[in-house]
């Protein structure tokens, strides 16, 4: 989904009563900002507890090279709203259609300064991908 989607979906999913994994920090677009109404829906989602947002794939919607940090509020929003308990990093690998080069260490590399608490780092990195994605301890 991108823009504003997920309002238009959210009353369907709802209904549906499904769990919801969220990939590419919900392709916000920067220059909306975190108010967008499809990103302020997505933050909802965050609170509902049957959400799960994927830290990945910045390069596609930032409009700014690596570092990408104009999506430095967005990620802030997104691990606030949802919690580290509800968040899971990606790399995208393999990196297919991407308009720059793209190495899987600068990207875990980023993810300390996108989320510089070490303890939350450690949630996203495996205990929340663990828990969701049912692998062993």
């Amino acid at each position: 989904m991108t823009g504003d989607q997920l309002v238009a979906l959210t009353p369907l999913l709802a209904r549906a009563g499904v769990r919801v994994l969220v990939d590419h920090v919900g392709r916000p677009d920067p220059a909306e900002g975190v108010g967008a109404p499809g990103f302020r829906e997505l933050l909802r989602w965050g609170s509902s507890g049957r959400a799960v947002v994927k830290l990945s794939g910045c390069v596609k919607v930032s409009r700014e090279p690596y570092p990408n940090a104009d999506l430095l509020p967005f990620l802030g929003a997104l691990v606030a709203e949802f919690g580290p308990e509800h968040c899971v990093w990606g790399s995208d690998w393999p990196f297919l259609r991407m308009p720059e080069r793209v190495d899987y260490g600068p990207l875990l590399d980023l993810l300390a300064h996108q989320v510089p608490d070490a303890a939350h780092r450690q949630a996203i990195l495996w205990d929340t991908p663990r828990r969701e994605f049912g692998f062993p301890s």
